[in-house]
């Protein structure tokens, strides 16, 4: 893979191309002062990867109405000045775009929690019942409650009642 040396710059309103989002709904924003100086026209496509004369400080995608900014590589210490970092999380039921198709057997929580149930200690559910409280509560991130889960639970046992009811669950 070939790496170019700048730097693509814009609007607001293109957060959701520029900051991807996390599996735990977190997008990262960095916001910057930045001199443009004197900029010039870089078509969409363009492997330029360096001004084309030393009178250029930047590049746009057009002079008249740039959406687009370029800030090169031998300029980003000198012309950007980072003043915020934006940690955005989006609701749970925050529109995601197209939804994923599970393709493996999966479980809501308090389902997985009432079959856990069968296997382990009462003080073991409580633990887990306190760690979901805390996810939905967003005390916890996901990933973390997962971790948490298989800690108290081990991997063997979670693979088998999600195996074994995970299909059961799908179809209903």
């Amino acid at each position: 893979m070939v790496q170019t040396n700048l730097r693509y710059l814009g609007f607001l309103n293109s957060v959701k191309e520029s900051a991807v989002e996390s599996e735990d709904g977190m997008r990262f924003l960095l916001l910057s002062r930045v001199l443009l100086g004197k900029s010039e026209v870089v078509p969409r496509g363009s492997t330029q990867s360096c001004p084309s004369s030393p009178e250029f400080d930047s590049g746009v995608d057009d002079l008249v109405s740039p959406k687009k900014y370029i800030v090169w590589s031998t300029h980003m210490n000198t012309h950007v000045l980072p003043e915020f970092l934006v940690c955005i999380k989006t609701p749970f039921n925050f529109n995601r775009g197209p939804r994923r198709l599970r393709s493996s057997p999966w479980m809501p929580f308090p389902v997985l929690i009432k079959a856990l149930s069968k296997f382990l200690a009462p003080s073991q559910i409580l633990i887990i019942q306190k760690h979901y409280r805390d996810q939905q509560n967003m005390r916890i991130s996901r990933s973390e409650l997962i971790q948490r889960v298989r800690g108290i639970t081990g991997d063997k046992l979670l693979v088998h009642i999600i195996k074994t009811l995970g299909h059961k669950v799908r179809q209903q």
